[in-house]
């Protein structure tokens, strides 16, 4: 089941690249392109961010 994100909140995390931890469920690391994968997440520690695009091409998160 996807995270339901706003439209604003995932434009800002596009142009602010942003990137989207799976395990949070939110958008939790900054300096991050859009396809990718494994990243650290600063709040988890986990290798568990994605890009925000990359989220949205996934199925991770959808726009409500």
């Amino acid at each position: 089941m996807p995270t339901l994100v706003t439209q604003r909140s995932y434009e800002n995390a596009c142009e602010n690249y942003r990137g989207f931890c799976i395990k949070c469920k939110k958008f939790t690391r900054d300096c991050t392109e859009p396809d990718a994968e494994g990243y650290d997440c600063p709040k988890c520690k986990g290798k568990t961010v994605i890009g925000a695009e990359n989220a949205l091409v996934m199925g991770i998160v959808d726009i409500k």
